[in-house]
């Protein structure tokens, strides 16, 4: 089925009280600790195959790609401090710093990196990444790396090391987000000592070899992830935090708790049915910055009756979704009728056709379309809404629901689980319909319509030849706002399908106590502990 949760938040929550003896409150010492609320455990921590973006915080602090991002998110220098790209835009070339290591003082290298991607892109990894090397980052060979299986060629594939220096990538077709797809998430070094060592137990804390600012010293699972100072990172000096406890906070209640009895600094999370009063609590502790997150409703094509696109249709206009918005969920998302999350001014969006109906129009077609199909007061149309446990997203299955059963007639109900659960509910492709979520790579609508391309094997189980022809069309265009008119008239073929019906774009939602420094809101929620302070 593929990788349809990549980049999913998975902000599970059992509704079971945490692990309490995880992490009790630091003693005053010489050593400084930042607490961090992490939500449901990791699902994974290797570098080549991770797809969820709270493990990309962890990922950010254990790596450092060639590009970095800052406290706001902008993209600067990272393990390389020079690049240049081609007047075509078809030839990047990235130059290392001097003097780079790796956390057991082996040399850093060019052919590490390069090594990195290999490994993504190679069929055995089966990495839910390796799309990006034939799409978002389109290396020449790389698609044709990919489907020659186990008789592929590195050396076909366009990114190469001339020396222990300098990264070469070549692209069949410009790309001007570049430098978002070059750090520590997309494109982390590879040690292959160790990897060759240990294998896929090369991650363990007792194995691991990594470039960033920090080293792993405990994976515990439902507990913690502990992260120490690298005394091999080349700006060690001038990091300021020793160490970074990752702590699974699974229930929202519970880490607020914890929040306000000081046995964490950061929280990943802040219940929506408590985010007034958290507000009033803690005034400006309470940190919400715009995310690149767009929630949506997928549908299950393949599974009766919601392969009739009447049915589709039908559902998506029983969903008012700035009622759902304001007067069910109260998060401050923003109400979105179109597929990619609202971020770039630039991009002329697309939206759903049904996006103003009055609550009689959407009851009135809704119910036309379901009389079409088959449905009504005697064969009512039953659905079943995947979602997860996780508070917020719990509360917007059951509004839709609700809406559903009072627009529609539709016998509609949630099966809220937690988020390992949700995931293998997807996986056996019985489900009818998904409380989803994407995040996305950088501004923009790109990373969002590059997903779902057959490409990604994002588990959609959807091909159609206009979207695939308007988007390679416009991954020819250098110029951004020319990829935009071209990508909005894919997103419009996406959305007259109705694979997915659109919910809204999230914010980030975090307490951030006052002695915790260097913490800004961005629209990518990046926070490098390496850039962070404490100051008590």
């Amino acid at each position: 089925m593929g990788n349809l949760f990549a980049r999913r938040l998975g902000k599970a929550l059992l509704g079971a009280a945490i692990i309490a003896t995880a992490i009790a409150v630091t003693p005053a010492s010489a050593e400084t600790v930042l607490k961090r609320g992490f939500g449901a455990s990791p699902d994974t921590l290797d570098p080549h195959m991770n797809y969820g973006a709270r493990e990309g915080w962890i990922q950010d602090d254990m790596y450092e790609g060639l590009i970095a991002g800052d406290v706001k998110g902008e993209m600067g220098e990272g393990a390389a401090n020079k690049w240049e790209v081609s007047d075509d835009g078809l030839t990047w070339t990235f130059h290392l710093r001097d003097g780079l290591k790796w956390s057991n003082g082996d040399p850093l290298v060019a052919q590490d990196f390069v090594n990195g991607v290999i490994r993504q892109l190679d069929p055995k990894t089966a990495s839910p990444r390796a799309y990006y090397f034939s799409s978002l980052v389109p290396l020449v060979g790389g698609q044709e790396f990919i489907d020659a299986a186990d008789k592929g060629d590195p050396k076909t594939v366009g990114i190469s090391a001339p020396d222990d220096k300098t990264i070469v990538m070549k692209l069949k077709a410009p790309q001007p987000n570049m430098l978002y797809l070059t750090e520590s998430y997309h494109i982390p070094p590879l040690h292959k000592p160790s990897f060759e060592k240990f294998g896929e137990n090369f991650i363990k804390p007792e194995n691991i070899v990594n470039n960033g600012a920090y080293m792993m010293t405990e994976n515990v699972p439902q507990s913690h992830v502990t992260l120490v100072r690298n005394p091999n990172y080349w700006n060690a000096a001038n990091v300021k935090i020793d160490k970074v406890i990752y702590v699974v906070t699974e229930d929202d209640q519970t880490e607020l708790k914890r929040y306000k009895a000081d046995e964490l600094d950061v929280t990943n999370e802040i219940p929506s049915d408590q985010l007034e009063a958290v507000k009033a609590e803690f005034g400006d502790q309470v940190r919400i910055t715009p995310y690149l997150n767009a929630e949506y409703i997928s549908f299950n094509i393949t599974k009766a009756p919601f392969d009739n696109i009447k049915v589709r249709q039908a559902l998506a206009i029983g969903i008012d979704r700035k009622v759902l918005q304001d007067k069910i969920l109260k998060a401050g998302y923003q109400a979105n009728c179109g597929y990619t999350p609202i971020s770039d001014p630039r991009y002329p969006q697309p939206q759903v056709p049904e996006c103003d109906m009055s609550a009689a129009e959407r009851s009135e077609k809704g119910k036309a379309l379901l009389a079409e199909a088959g449905f009504g007061p005697d064969n009512p149309l039953k659905v079943t809404i995947e979602s997860t446990t996780d508070n917020t997203a719990k509360k917007m299955a059951e509004g839709v629901a609700l809406m559903w059963k009072q627009y529609l007639g539709v016998d509609a109900k949630v099966n809220a689980q937690e988020f390992q659960a949700w995931m293998d509910s997807f996986y056996a492709g019985g489900w009818d319909v998904l409380n989803d979520n994407l995040v996305g790579e950088m501004p923009g609508p790109e990373s969002h319509l590059a997903y779902m391309r057959p490409s990604a094997e994002s588990g959609y189980n959807w091909k159609n030849d206009e979207y695939e022809a308007l988007m390679d069309k416009a991954g020819l265009q250098s110029s951004v706002e020319e990829r935009y008119k071209i990508m909005a008239q894919a997103e419009k073929v996406l959305l007259d399908y109705y694979l997915v019906t659109p919910l809204d774009t999230t914010t980030q939602r975090h307490l951030v106590k006052p002695w915790v420094k260097g913490w800004e809101g961005n629209s990518l929620d990046t926070h490098p502990t390496k850039l962070m302070s404490i100051e008590k």
